[in-house]
This record gives structure tokens, sequence and C-alpha cells, in this order.
């Protein structure tokens, strides 16, 4: 309770306040007594002291530091008897205790310290007992209300009438969700700025400062309860409770209403997780399902997959339960987010979630042209997405995009391409992408073989003739290379290596022996030039 309350009571009729008035608000949380001279290594924030300063009744200067050390540790203040030991407090003490706004109170002869402080701490515990009574009848009431089927806005108009307060509801970034009746949208809409204020970091309004705010916790911050009240309210503490409370059960009935979507959520998930896997084989089953997600009948799908840069960090969680509330609630913000930015596309879709993947199909319009060039308007959409969630949102995302297909059956393999595109994006090491798909080249391919086989199927091309060395290897290598360029031309070999047509002739014989192969051969010729492409990658490091 504040000191000034208690202060009010019968026990304190003949104590005066003799310095640091302006403390009197200073909240009292326990009472001691006390009269050793270490005393202060015993004292703890928001404890009043009784004392009769006996230890430092020849030792004037002891009290002064006394005071500055229990203002240090943040005591709700000190009462002593001054005319047991002290004829007065001195004169230094008491302006340094104004300057602290450190409240020290005399007290009479009359009662005895046990007695002050027996009849204080009961007050105390009376108190607390009655606010922890209060808070759990309002907790109560307000469950109630909710297993009743109220809504969010009933318990805000009833928590207005208990505080006798208007009241507000915002969520996390003092956007308005709902207020109590006493207030117009006009006057809600006047105190969000300084409420904005008011919730950022070292941030504080003047406009603000005359209310409570009490915060709404799930696995994350949801929002803010807001009465317009201040410490001069009559039932101020009392208030406070009740808006604890009220904030309690609305967190619990968003862990609720969660839990319900994560769990539709969920079907959705496991459904479309099995569909874009190819597990779904009944024509029926595809049909009745999609229909609920309005993706039937569009003249091309597409799908989009998408993944955050970074993993979700649990570094510094206390516990794995905490980890994975915070962890479930930063994804399901993540897909709110998404869910919202693909909204803005005018396009039919439908978003889930696979492993760390999220994913999107997307019905396409007629006419959407979803390849990559500066024409594109889906390719530019995409990117304003990535662009947007890491620059507004903080959420570094990359994206994989297949290409599309005419019928809902052939979605699978518009998913595959999409994951093959997004791995390509990150096996070339970029961040905040968005990867179309592309089919692989022939070097693509080759470079999905391991080197080793790679070089072996290279050396059993060529044989004895990369036993040769120096300028004659690289002569014969450079003409082989060219004859299957020009497709077998002799006089068409001999003119871009500028050399005799008898030279040509001589160095493709001697290969012929070398390689104990004929140059002539379909197979054969297929086997040089896959060797020929294979070179760059056997040679590299």
């Amino acid at each position: 309770m504040l000191l000034k309350d208690l202060l009010s009571l019968p026990i304190y009729a003949n104590a005066a306040v003799v310095a640091g008035r302006e403390g009197m608000s200073n909240t009292v949380q326990s009472i001691t007594i006390m009269d050793a001279p270490d005393i202060i290594h015993y004292l703890k924030p928001q404890e009043l002291l009784l004392t009769t300063g006996y230890a430092m009744k020849d030792h004037p200067e002891a009290l002064l530091s006394l005071v500055t050390s229990m203002a240090g540790v943040g005591c709700a203040g000190l009462a002593i008897k001054t005319k047991r030991f002290f004829s007065e407090v001195p004169p230094e003490v008491v302006k340094r205790a104004d300057e602290l706004q450190f409240p020290i109170i005399e007290l009479s002869l009359e009662q005895s310290l046990g007695d002050i402080s027996s009849h204080s701490l009961s007050h105390i515990l009376e108190k607390r007992t009655d606010e922890l009574n209060y808070a759990l009848t309002t907790h109560r009431q307000f469950s109630q209300m909710i297993m009743q089927g109220k809504t969010t806005q009933d318990i805000i108009e009833e928590l207005s009438l208990l505080i006798s307060s208007p009241v507000l509801l915002i969520d996390a970034h003092a956007e308005l969700l709902c207020h109590s009746s006493g207030l117009t949208e006009l006057q809600c809409r006047d105190f969000l700025p300084s409420l904005q204020e008011r919730i950022a970091p070292n941030r504080d309004s003047a406009v603000a400062a005359a209310s409570v705010i009490q915060p709404i916790m799930t696995f994350q911050l949801e929002g803010y309860v807001v009465a317009l009240i201040d410490q001069s309210h009559a039932h101020y503490s009392l208030s406070k409770h009740a808006m604890e409370q009220a904030a309690n059960v609305i967190g619990l009935e968003l862990m609720k209403r969660q839990a319900v979507k994560e769990r539709s959520r969920r079907y959705k998930n496991e459904f479309f997780s099995d569909f874009v896997d190819g597990l779904i084989s009944s024509e029926q089953e595809l049909t009745h399902r999609i229909k609920y997600y309005n993706l039937m009948n569009h003249p091309s799908y597409v799908s989009v997959v998408m993944k955050r840069d970074t993993s979700y960090d649990t570094a510094g969680v206390s516990n794995a339960i905490e980890a994975d509330g915070r962890f479930l609630s930063e994804r399901d913000r993540h897909y709110n987010v998404l869910k919202t930015e693909f909204s803005k596309l005018d396009q039919r879709f439908v978003l889930f979630t696979k492993n760390d993947y999220f994913c999107a199909l997307i019905a396409l319009q007629r006419g959407i042209d979803v390849k990559e060039g500066k024409g594109s308007k889906f390719m530019e959409q995409m990117r304003q997405i990535v662009d947007t969630l890491h620059r507004v949102h903080g959420i570094p995302i990359s994206i994989g995009i297949g290409n599309p297909v005419p019928q809902l059956p052939d979605i699978p393999l518009s998913y595959k391409e999409a994951v093959e595109a997004l791995q390509t994006g990150y096996d070339a090491r970029k961040r905040q992408f968005v990867q179309p798909y592309r089919a692989k080249n022939f070097n693509n391919l080759l470079r999905m073989i391991p080197k080793e086989e790679l070089k072996e199927y290279y050396e059993d091309t060529f044989k004895d003739l990369l036993q040769i060395d120096g300028k004659e290897r690289s002569d014969l290598l450079k003409t082989l290379s060219t004859f299957y360029e020009t497709h077998c031309q002799l006089a068409e070999t001999a003119k871009q290596l500028f050399v005799h047509r008898n030279t040509v002739t001589y160095r493709l014989d001697k290969c012929e022996r070398l390689t104990g192969r004929d140059l002539r051969d379909p197979v054969e010729s297929l086997r040089f030039r896959t060797a020929f492409s294979m070179e760059s990658i056997v040679h590299s490091d």
C-alpha cells in the first residue's frame, strides 16, 4: 500500500512527517524493526524501517549516511522515535531527505515499535487479502462471461463498469480493436498516437500518462488493455487488479481461438502436403476438397514455395516448452503476414505450410505471365512481397516458383519445380531472392554425377591420348573437338583450325589409334561429345 495511506491508521495518529513529503506515494511492501549499526545491509526495496536510532545516538552523521543509502536501495521511508535518543532530526538530514524525496516520519513515544509494526503489517495483509479476493472474483466473473459465449467487447464493457473508467483494447502496434461505450471512435483515435508513444521503448507521453496499460500475453505480446485512469483514482489499486484479470482472460480466449485455428490449419496442411506429394490418388476426393477452397475451373495454376532465409533462433530461451511456443508464435506471424501480402495479388490462392516451407497454390487469371522478365507483373509482385517482408516486418524470406500447369492434378509437378528453384537459389548463395524454375541443361545434369565417376569416364574415353604431353596433346584434342562441332566435316574442320586437310586426317587417325575407338561410329561419337562436356568439371578444383 502507499505510505500516505499507511500513516492514516490510528496507530500513527501522533506521528509527523518531518522530511521528504514528496515521497509519500512510495509503496510499502513490508515493515522491519532494527537498531543495528549495519542495518542498511538488511533492508529491501519498498520496506519501511522503524527504529529508535539507538545505534546512531553518538554518531549523528551516521543517520545522514543511512538516509542516503536507504533512498538508494529504494526503501519506502524511515520512521524514528526522535524523542528517545534524538532531540530532533538534524537539519542536514532533513535537507538531504527533501532532496532525495525520501520520507522521514517522527514517531511518538506513546506507541511501541512492536505495536506499530504489528498494526501496520496486519493492515497491509488485510488489504492484500482483499485485493486477492477481488482479483479472484473478477477473474471468475470474466471467465464465466467467456464460457457463456460473451465477446471481448462484452468483457471490455464489464471492465469499464467495474472500474468506472473508459477502456480501450489495442493490438501490439497500438491499433484500436474495440472500446467501451463511454468513448466515441473519434476520442479513441485522439488517444492512439500518444499510446503508440507510450508503448514504444524508452518513450513517454503526457496524454497517455493518465492511463493504465495492461499487456495481454499468450506466447507473444498480443495487445493491451488501456484504462483512462491515474493514481488519483479512488480505487486505483483494485482497478489495476481488475484490468490484470481481464487481460488474463482475454489472453486465454485468444489462445483458445488460436488452438482452434491451428487445428483447422493442420487439416489443411496435411491435405495439401499429401496433394503436392502426389498421395491423393482419388480424383473424387481431390475434387471434393478443392471445391472448398474455390480452386476449380481456372485457366492455369502455379506453385510458390517460400522459406525464411535464417532459421528461428531459440538461443537464450529458458526451456523447451517456451522455445516451442515462441517458434510456433513466430511461424504464425509469418503465415499471417504472407497471407496478407498474397491477398493483394487479386488472385485466388491457398496458403499452407509443409516442413520448413510456406507454400502457395495460386489459380492464375487468363493472360498472367509468370516467366522472368521486365514485363512480368507476377514476378514483380513476388519481389515486392520479399521486399515488404524484410523492410516492414523484418522477415528475410526467399521464393521459388514452379512452371504453370493447366490442370489441378498437375500441381505436384509445379510444386517440385518450385522447391527445386528455391534450392537452386540457395545453392548459388543467394538471399532474399525470387527464383523461377529453369530446366537443367546438360552441364547441370553432369554436375549431379560424382566427380570421381566423371573423371573415370573421361579418362577411359581418351585413354592413351591423355598420356601425350604438351602441344601435341592439345592439338589432337582441339582437332577432335572441332571435328565433332563441324558434324564430322573434314574440310570445315581444316578451315576452322587453319591447317591443311591432310593434317586433320593425320591427327584424327592418330586419335583413333590412341583411343582405340572408331571416331565416326555414332555411339563412340556420343561418348566423345559427352567426355568433352565433362572436361571443365573434371579439371575444376
